[in-house]
């Protein structure tokens, strides 16, 4: 089981401590998962460290997305906090502290925010990439694997990955295309400054419904998005529809009967197809 650090924030510390305490204010779900945490979490405190170099901050603990908050490192010292922390610092107002706008709202995407935190993050992923990529223009996410965190007392959420949604036969499709410019991307096991590269030398990010389909946010304006789309509420069938729009992106939707029912290969292989002619 991958472990994760907490560093405790004893009393004695926050009667003196000030560094600053950034709560940004998420649209929906929880900080432990991808789409919520890297657009309503790390984005809003990205924005606010540009505004503030060199400034020590604190942020709650995020579980398996702990490891993102090397993006704001070493620009900023950051320290990760227990929640209930966070809480006793804001209700005693014992440090400063600031709430911040997620931007993670489907219907209040911004271009410019979501540009700048992009090309932000990008640069340092290519900084700290060890070895050059080489790029694949075809990128399929695969919901192979599922986080054993999400299943301890710490989350917020029971189901992650592969429990919460998958597509069975998504291995099956893409070996059948024969073709040496596809890469599949596990992205709760991927690197994640590898994972930021090899985005932005995309053209093309075929995946299920969910968390590996924010990785469009490092792609070039005009790339396309093939989204498997299963029933979703309301509120959340559109949201990557809306994301690719905001960015300039093409996107495309697959149906699937189900969050757990195979893809209609052949309608996936047409859109790919489609899209590369």
């Amino acid at each position: 089981m991958r472990q994760y650090s907490v560093f405790p924030f004893t009393r004695k510390r926050r009667l003196t401590d000030t560094r600053t305490v950034l709560i940004p204010n998420q649209w929906n779900g929880s900080v432990q998962q991808y789409y919520h945490f890297l657009l309503g979490y790390l984005a809003p405190i990205l924005q606010w460290t540009t505004r503030h170099p060199g400034a020590s901050i604190a942020v709650r603990d995020c579980g398996p997305m702990n490891r993102w908050f090397d993006l704001l490192r070493p620009q900023n010292d950051v320290e990760i906090m227990h929640v209930g922390d966070v809480l006793h610092v804001l209700a005693g107002n014992l440090q400063p502290n600031e709430v911040l706008q997620g931007m993670d709202f489907p219907e209040r995407f911004s271009r410019t925010q979501l540009q700048a935190f992009a090309n932000a993050t990008l640069a340092r992923a290519q900084q700290r990439v060890e070895v050059p990529l080489d790029p694949y223009p075809v990128i399929v996410s695969d919901r192979a694997s599922h986080d054993e965190f999400f299943a301890t007392s710490a989350a917020e959420w029971p189901e992650s990955g592969s429990q919460k949604r998958s597509v069975p036969n998504l291995t099956e499709v893409v070996n059948s295309w024969g073709r040496s410019d596809v890469c599949v991307i596990d992205g709760a096991t991927a690197d994640m400054y590898e994972q930021i590269v090899l985005h932005s030398q995309a053209t093309v990010l075929i995946g299920q419904h969910g968390a590996g389909l924010t990785n469009m946010l490092w792609m070039s304006p005009g790339s396309h998005i093939i989204e498997i789309l299963p029933p979703m509420p309301k509120d959340a069938t559109g949201i990557f529809a809306s994301l690719a729009h905001t960015m300039g992106l093409q996107h495309i939707a697959i149906p699937q009967d189900s969050v757990h029912a195979p893809v209609d290969g052949e309608l996936l292989t047409q859109a790919l197809v489609q899209i590369r002619d």
